[in-house]
């Protein structure tokens, strides 16, 4: 055989091993990336975040509404508009903070699942800042380069 053709085979052969090496390691990152555990491993806290705003959440959507019955201040007074309880300001308070708490925890999870897609899928932070039109949060962004 021709050298020529011998360095081209060994050439081709140490290609081919390059290939299966990086394949190899592509597999290795995007098993790592999609494992749930793995990813509970270094993200426990936002993992139960989610996991409490969204049971808070599902509770709140399947949770049945109480009328409340009419409270009468004195029985002489059948005719005259009826007394708004002490308990519904309470509740109508509640639920205003509830709300108010449910719409942080949604926006604390978005921002999480933001950041975790950042890292984990090339060039999505650079999507998103297209889409946005006014750029991605640069100080997120400057802590995640490093």
């Amino acid at each position: 055989m021709d050298p020529s053709t011998d360095r081209i085979e060994h050439h081709l052969d140490d290609e081919r091993q390059a290939l299966r090496s990086n394949l190899a390691e592509l597999e290795d990152r995007v098993r790592s990336a999609f494992d749930w555990r793995r990813q509970f491993r270094s993200n426990t806290a936002a993992f139960l975040g989610l996991a409490v705003g969204g049971g808070l959440l599902i509770g709140l959507m399947t949770a049945r509404r109480r009328a409340v019955p009419a409270v009468r201040a004195h029985p002489s007074m059948a005719d005259s508009k009826p007394a708004t309880p002490y308990g519904v300001h309470k509740r109508r308070e509640l639920s205003l903070a509830w709300r108010g708490i449910e719409s942080a925890l949604i926006g604390l999870a978005a921002a999480k699942c933001r950041d975790t897609l950042a890292n984990l899928l090339p060039g999505f932070r650079e999507q998103l800042a297209r889409r946005k039109g006014d750029g991605y949060d640069s100080e997120s962004s400057a802590r995640y380069r490093s």
